[in-house]
């Protein structure tokens, strides 16, 4: 497996091309589709089989139209819709098998209802769920609980040395999150706080 990371301007978002032996590709978050991705998929693979939506947030999915507009892929999200395209709908644990990979689909919910993450072999593909460095933005306090549960239950459970390939930003590792993410710090001290002054 071939992971060739491309980062979208527009959006300011991450696309991943995945690639496996029989050079067959995986698009995970379709962002923008510009000259330079096209390339890549043109020069780096033979077909596009599948594309995979971590959450149906715009930054993550202008480009589906253009793309399906090229090739004929299999689209997976948690919802059964995403831009008027119809999808397979994944649940919490679903593994799929696209070509040579096998793929298990991590609800996270807290940024967005849909969300979900996507661990491929040694790999875990996390859209605006987990960055380097922080989480994902939250609309309340109860979101932000359910978001850190999520992460905590599905993602940090995985083994440290799995790499993380977020929606924005740098990849990680797993392993680094644990030692250095500040927003799960941030939270476990909240939490902590709130739960000496509900017994004080």
């Amino acid at each position: 497996m071939r992971i060739m990371p491309h980062f979208s301007a527009e959006g300011l978002s991450n696309v991943y091309l995945i690639i496996d032996e029989e050079r067959n590709g995986i698009i995970i978050d379709p962002a923008h589709i510009d000259k330079e991705l096209m390339e890549l998929i043109t020069l780096s693979c033979r077909d596009i089989t599948a594309v995979l939506i971590t959450h149906k947030h715009e930054s993550h999915t202008a480009g589906l139209g253009t793309l399906m507009k090229i090739y004929n892929p299999r689209i997976y999200a948690y919802d059964d819709m995403v831009n008027g395209f119809r999808t397979e709908s994944l649940a919490d644990g679903d593994t799929v098998q696209i070509g040579r990979l096998s793929v298990k689909a991590l609800h996270v919910p807290g940024h967005s209802l849909d969300s979900l993450a996507y661990l491929i072999d040694t790999a875990v593909f996390t859209g605006d769920t987990l960055h380097s460095g922080s989480i994902a933005s939250t609309n309340s306090f109860v979101e932000r609980a359910l978001l850190i549960r999520s992460i905590e239950e599905k993602i940090m459970t995985l083994p440290p040395s799995t790499l993380l390939y977020p929606g924005h930003g740098t990849i990680s590792k797993l392993g680094v999150e644990k030692m250095l993410n500040q927003d799960l710090f941030q939270f476990e001290s909240e939490t902590g706080a709130a739960s000496l002054q509900a017994f004080s």
